[in-house]
């Protein structure tokens, strides 16, 4: 089962996409399932059960928790019985520790993943705090919005801990970022509890999905992935926001004995 772990919902600050019309585009790329995450909250839910009933792919409903160490993707076997207030505590993201976030969620039953820890971007990036967190289910070693050495170090990391690496798109602005990476899981699911089970079981792994980008110059040079729809022709893409650079670039790291993710 092949799902796009992280596609951001127009609920979160800064991300236009609308959960309708992301859940045609991860159908029509060819996905089984798409996560859209709520950052800071899970006031989506509702809707998204709604659309779940005609959905051709399974939907699912995920928190990307910002903290003074970086964000954490949180999925919970029931999104609607959770405490976000008790979870995120008060005051602002920069001021919640990043412990504290994440045995909160493992307390609600939560399955917690470090979200591309070595984005540097961030107010707040996490880096190698990382290290100290064992607990965690697994870590976001391939995201599709990413660059290349941000993914890499991701992987590492995961190594270093013997926890799984899981793949996500990390879309929230453009359709066309959809499917740049996903997780492949052994087993079938349809809910956020088969969700939370798999990613704890562990059978999971990232998957870089599309031809890694040429660079030319200050543009990126993107070739469409597999049932996008768009001509086989290049599509050029400068950087319009700085992280675009080198946004899907493909992990090649061969040491540390951790699962390499898979190119489909």
């Amino acid at each position: 089962m092949l799902v796009d772990l992280h596609v951001q919902s127009k609920n979160s600050a800064g991300s236009g996409l609308d959960a309708l019309e992301a859940i045609e585009r991860a159908a029509t790329l060819g996905l089984d399932g798409i996560c859209m995450i709520e950052r800071d909250g899970l006031v989506g839910t509702d809707e998204l059960r709604s659309l779940r009933e005609e959905a051709k792919v399974a939907v699912f409903a995920g928190m990307l928790a910002a903290t003074d160490h970086g964000n954490f993707l949180c999925f919970f076997p029931d999104p609607s019985e959770v405490d976000v207030e008790r979870l995120l505590g008060e005051g602002p993201a920069s001021s919640r520790r990043a412990r504290e976030v994440v045995d909160a969620a493992l307390a609600q039953g939560g399955a917690v993943i470090a979200s591309a820890p070595y984005d540097r971007e961030l107010e707040k990036p996490m880096g190698d705090y990382l290290l100290t967190l064992r607990e965690i289910s697994a870590v976001e070693g391939f995201v599709g919005t990413q660059r290349a050495n941000v993914n890499e170090l991701a992987i590492e990391a995961a190594s270093h801990l013997a926890v799984p690496c899981v793949g996500g798109s990390g879309a929230s602005r453009d359709l066309d970022e959809i499917g740049t990476a996903a997780t492949l899981f052994r087993e079938v699911f349809r809910d956020e509890a088969g969700l939370v089970a798999a990613l704890k079981g562990g059978a999971v792994w990232p998957v870089v999905i599309g031809t890694p980008p040429r660079f030319h110059g200050d543009e990126v040079v993107m070739r469409a992935p597999p049932g996008s729809g768009v001509a086989g022709d290049d599509r050029r893409d400068g950087r319009r926001d700085g992280r675009r650079d080198g946004r899907r670039g493909g992990s090649r790291r061969r040491g540390g004995g951790h699962r390499r993710p898979k190119e489909r």
